[in-house]
């Protein structure tokens, strides 16, 4: 059977989420390195997973996509657009590289370029956000270099790990987007 390449870029490519990827998502949620970057404090097993992977997959406000390898069509992560709002022409960006292995490999950087991409000549949309962490500093220059800009600090905005910490809003709007491309 052919693979489904519904975007493609250099070394990856983004297909829908299938069931086949929620042992991919199971691990990268449950493992303490992945756990941290994305500030999860619960186990989920493999049925919360399911759960949660088949809500997001059926709902119109969520563009979810599973990050594959061009060289072996092999699942490292998901990214997605949550809470699209297609009056304000808005949403906000995730993306999760859940093995360790495929850290630091360019895919997480490619995945955000083609969501920018895909955000607005696609989906017409004006604004593009997300919120980091302030130590994440890999990440936000990761999301500067895509073209986003801090717009803000959310204070004190999370409990993690006996210390509360700070998030950057970032954002980019469709005429940022066009001007850097």
């Amino acid at each position: 059977m052919q693979q489904v390449k519904f975007l493609e870029g250099e070394k990856i490519y983004f297909r829908p989420y299938c069931e086949k990827d929620i042992e991919l998502v199971e691990f990268g949620k449950n493992n303490p390195e992945i756990r941290e970057t994305l500030f999860l404090f619960s186990p989920m097993t493999f049925e919360q997973v399911k759960s949660e992977m088949n809500q997001w997959s059926n709902s119109k406000e969520i563009a979810l996509f599973t990050i594959c390898r061009q060289e072996d069509n092999v699942a490292v992560g998901q990214t997605a657009l949550v809470r699209i709002d297609y009056v304000s022409r808005a949403a906000v960006f995730y993306i999760a590289i859940y093995d360790p292995q495929y850290w630091s490999k360019g895919y997480g950087g490619q995945a955000t370029r083609m969501m920018l991409k895909y955000s607005f000549d696609i989906l017409n949309l004006n604004r593009i956000q997300l919120h980091v962490c302030v130590d994440n500093v890999k990440g936000v220059e990761a999301y500067k270099k895509a073209g986003f800009q801090i717009e803000g600090t959310l204070r004190k905005a999370m409990y993690h790990n006996n210390k509360y910490i700070d998030f950057y809003v970032m954002g980019i709007l469709r005429e940022e987007y066009y001007k850097e491309g």
